[in-house]
């Protein structure tokens, strides 16, 4: 019962240093219906979260659905921002039955997650941090040591570096996963008003910023430093629209 309910933390390799205290981290969990009762599982984590994470004496709890990718069809459920010593808190008895009740008896909680901010390859000019229409891409980078891993840091970071120049009018997180996981090594997360946003082929960065990456950066860089870089370092990039459930 209670060993669904927590997470245990194996010491695998981490591809996140956290050498100060002030960082942004989200702790993230997808939840799988069981039955197919949405809106069940929506009201549920509702009563919970308005009971155990509403931001005033803990961090603040959120719900997306997500419509795209591997994983439409489930619920993200994300915490924060928060602090990795704030896992070491206990939870209490009444604590584990809410959830059993509010959460579990609808859904399935899988692939737990810590995203850490990289803020050198964030470009986010509003200094917002929750936004309630998101496109998440993620990126599984391969194995091999650290290289593949910098290759992958270096080509995202130049895409910031082109945004600040450019003084784009969006938004772009950049996360870390504190352990390796299936959902991703480096997780872009993209802001968005309307879904008319993804008429054409724009998907997160701004219309024609490959031209702009080039003309900043010389012709045929942004294949070469971004395209290319990507395409050896990574096993693929995973895109999901998510909306959040108030």
């Amino acid at each position: 019962m209670i060993k669904r309910f927590l997470i245990i933390l194996f010491p695998v390799l981490t591809f996140v240093t956290i050498s100060a205290q002030d960082y942004i981290m989200f702790r993230t969990v997808v939840l799988e219906l069981r039955n197919g009762e949405h809106l069940a599982l929506q009201e549920g984590v509702k009563k919970y979260n308005s009971k155990y994470y509403n931001g005033k004496n803990s961090p603040k709890a959120y719900l997306w659905y997500t419509h795209t990718g591997p994983n439409s069809g489930t619920y993200n459920w994300a915490i924060g921002p928060m602090k990795f010593s704030q896992m070491d808190s206990k939870f209490s008895k009444e604590q584990i039955k809410d959830w059993e009740k509010n959460v579990q008896k609808y859904a399935i909680a899988r692939d737990h997650m810590f995203m850490v901010r990289d803020e050198s390859m964030t470009y986010n000019p509003e200094n917002e941090i929750i936004a309630e229409k998101i496109l998440v891409k993620r990126l599984l980078v391969k194995q091999g040591g650290l290289a593949p891993l910098q290759e992958v840091e270096k080509a995202v970071t130049s895409i910031a570096d082109v945004l600040r120049k450019t003084n784009a009018k969006i938004a772009r997180r950049v996360y870390k996963s504190g352990f390796r996981t299936p959902l991703g090594d480096v997780i872009l997360v993209y802001p968005f008003d309307s879904w008319t946003e993804f008429e054409g082929d724009r998907q997160g960065l701004p219309a024609g910023f490959a031209d702009d990456y080039d003309r900043i950066n010389g012709k045929g860089s942004f294949q070469e430093n971004v395209g290319s870089v990507l395409s050896k370092y990574t096993n693929g990039i995973t895109n999901e629209v998510q909306t959040m459930v108030k």
